[in-house]
């Protein structure tokens, strides 16, 4: 799994139903445009591996969208370099609405951990809108594990300072940035151990203690009684989970990271041609099956007006520059 990726999950049987029941193939439509391709299909660059989470999402808002405009759309998955690859394209792409990016917050994160990026996040870009955003990240130890509670964990870190062991989905993840950020937060010294994809098989072997994961996917492993959930890096506890306290009850500040879809094109796209894809998303978001399957997903629709997602993502990059940046993470 890419480390730009923000939404996160686990393939499970409840999502490869939702993507059959939406009927989109790997190959599937997004986003028809009144396109300018020549071959008259819009291009939507994933910059993840197909079946991740960003993906499912993507091509379920496809099927919408070829519904709502009868216009043609591919997702087409450009995996690689925690997500600069497939970024890099779209930077480079024509700004006619032919291609144009489905990503994650980590768009901006990586503004901060990567210091030669072969872009400029701001300049080379055209925020369109954030589609849908999840609340905050659920940090998860197995079901029988010996933390029972937040404070357990914090007790034993205390008091045995670096053997706490807590996974991410890769060095520079947003799963293990929130990680790093608890840490500073709590002032304990916690032991990051990386994974290359999902740290799942481990944690729930017992070779390591935590993890942090997203907040809607985390429902079906809690639900299915696999993992305990201690905490939510969400300001305040939400509804689906609330037995599980916030790390703001305990006093920690700048622990969380937003979670969201965005849909950007390169820059210089016209503002007649912008609003236009976001009057396009805002009428496919109302079908009914669209609405329905981003309930499943835990996501809240926000179709947010481009000038506001790009007032979103300045306020963001400053953030991450000053709690991010001092964490000293860097991947290149």
């Amino acid at each position: 799994m890419q480390r730009a990726q923000n939404i996160l999950t686990v393939a499970s049987p409840g999502r490869r139903t939702l993507l059959k029941a939406a009927g989109v193939a790997a190959t599937g439509t997004l986003f028809g445009r009144r396109v300018l391709a020549q071959d008259n299909v819009t291009r939507i660059v994933v910059p993840f591996p197909a079946g991740n989470p960003i993906d499912a999402i993507a091509r379920v808002l496809a099927e919408a969208l070829r519904q709502s405009t009868g216009r043609n759309y591919i997702v087409d998955n450009k995996a690689g370099a925690a997500g600069i690859i497939g970024t890099s394209e779209v930077a480079r792409s024509r700004p006619d609405g032919s291609t144009m990016l489905f990503t994650t917050g980590g768009h901006n994160t990586n503004a901060v951990l990567y210091s030669k990026l072969p872009y400029d996040v701001s300049r080379d870009f055209t925020p369109i809108t954030q589609l849908l955003v999840s609340p905050g990240f659920v940090l998860l130890t197995r079901a029988d594990s010996r933390f029972k509670t937040l404070a357990d964990v914090l007790a034993e870190a205390k008091a045995k300072p670096g053997t706490v062991s807590y996974a991410s989905w890769g060095p520079g993840n947003t799963t293990h940035l929130v990680g790093a950020l608890f840490a500073r937060a709590a002032r304990v010294d916690l032991m990051h151990v990386p994974y290359k994809g999902s740290p799942f098989p481990d944690l729930l072997g017992g070779h390591v203690d935590l993890t942090w994961f997203g907040t809607s996917p985390s429902m079906q492993l809690i639900q299915e009684g696999k993992v305990r959930a201690l905490a939510i890096s969400w300001p305040q506890r939400i509804p689906e989970l609330p037995n599980v306290p916030s790390v703001a009850e305990f006093g920690f500040k700048d622990v969380d990271i937003p979670s969201w879809g965005g849909l950007f094109g390169p820059a210089g796209m016209p503002a007649a041609l912008v609003q236009s894809i976001h009057a396009d998303v805002v009428a496919a978001s109302r079908r009914p099956e669209y609405v329905a399957a981003m309930k499943t997903m835990g996501a809240t629709i926000t179709n947010m007006a481009p000038q506001q997602f790009a007032e979103l993502n300045a306020e963001e990059l400053r953030r991450h520059r000053k709690d991010i940046g001092p964490l000293a993470i860097k991947l290149d």
